[in-house]
């Protein structure tokens, strides 16, 4: 994209609705960022929004959504739970601004359909953030096996462990409550860190066509599960086929500025592979990229591994692709976010069937 569809005489004028536990990230795109200023907040707890503001203090304050969207703004960064995305970003298109939506997109893929069509309508752009694809090491990982340094990629394997110790304080209700809506969908690690997961293997080799999943159940208080262990298998247009495997440590202590999460990403290829050691937490000490070709290992040292950095990086993309900045990635588009919707949708349906699932058979 080279033609801009916000002015650019002035910095794009961003208003966020939403002032939880993900604000702390999303926020650092805008510190030190001459390109973009915030000019509105909005939340219905009145405390969130005083504190929040305090930052912006020349900002508009609210807490109820007609007030918001009443202000003057380019753009609207829309963080509240998934969901409430169909109803506050269709509201949004509809008067007239630019979306910037936290992902997973929306609690089905009739909600996901419906907000495409109010952009379309409204013709604006509605974008859904995903910050993993920014993540540098991920990033070089895809340059080594795009560079054919380590051959043709025969396989794709990303492991995870949700852990009980270390990371962020979370109060208990934020959790039981993002369990809750997480019931229909999957369960939350299907759901929310799936859909990160879902987001790199498409990055990395292109559209899927089969999936099949096994979503288990680890009770961890009294009428509260976490749908581990789980494992989704794969096979991409391209013939790689792609394995995501899922277990739970609740004694587990893992060190994170972030989520109690441990994350790894390889790739499998003819000559070698290339590794990403470690994403949202810090239990491998090790450099956060390795590359393995011909008997020799390559490390790389000097790499930004702040999970914390890739929320800034995807929100500064995006507005300097608005600004019609020609190098700038939208990732994801409405509908390239859809696609990601797709493939977690077959995933969850493959595991109630217990049987593959073709990912164009699955719709509203």
């Amino acid at each position: 994209m080279s033609q801009a569809v916000v002015p650019t005489d002035r910095p794009t004028r961003v208003g966020i609705i939403g002032l939880g536990r993900i604000y702390d990230l999303n926020i650092t795109a805008y510190r030190g960022f001459p390109e973009a200023e915030i000019v509105a907040l909005c939340d219905l707890d009145e405390a969130k929004v005083a504190a929040r503001g305090a930052e912006f203090p020349d900002a508009g304050r609210y807490t109820d959504l007609a007030s918001f969207l009443a202000h003057e703004m380019d753009v609207v960064e829309i963080l509240v739970p998934s969901p409430l995305h169909c109803e506050i970003a269709c509201a949004a298109l509809g008067a007239g601004f630019h979306v910037n939506l936290q992902k997973p997109m929306a609690a089905n893929l009739a909600e996901a359909d419906e907000m495409i069509r109010a952009a379309t309508s409204a013709r604006r752009v509605l974008r859904v953030m995903e910050n993993y694809v920014f993540y540098e090491p991920l990033r070089v990982l895809r340059r080594v096996v795009e560079s054919g340094e380590i051959g043709e990629p025969t396989g794709f394997h990303m492991k995870m462990v949700a852990t009980g110790k270390g990371g962020w304080d979370v109060p208990f209700e934020t959790w039981m409550w993002q369990f809750e809506q997480a019931k229909d969908v999957g369960g939350i690690l299907v759901y929310d860190d799936g859909w990160h997961k879902f987001s790199v293997a498409l990055w990395l080799f292109g559209p899927v066509r089969e999936v099949m999943a096994w979503i288990g159940e680890t009770e961890i208080g009294p009428g509260f599960t976490i749908d581990a262990p789980t494992t989704v298998m794969w096979n991409h247009e391209n013939g790689l086929r792609g394995v995501w495997d899922v277990t739970f440590g609740i004694d587990m202590l893992t060190p994170s500025r972030y989520y109690s999460s441990d994350e790894r990403f390889e790739v499998q290829g003819q000559k070698g592979f290339a590794r990403v050691n470690r994403c949202t937490a810090r239990v491998r000490q090790e450099p956060s990229v390795e590359v393995y070709v011909d008997g020799e290992s390559r490390a790389y040292h000097a790499l930004d591994d702040d999970w914390g950095s890739s929320f800034r990086d995807s929100s500064r993309q995006f507005l300097r692709w608005l600004r019609g900045d020609p190098a700038a990635e939208l990732l994801w588009s409405a509908n390239e976010a859809r696609a990601v919707m797709q493939f977690l949708t077959a995933a969850r349906e493959s595991s109630r069937r217990n049987m593959p699932v073709r990912v164009e058979d699955v719709g509203p």
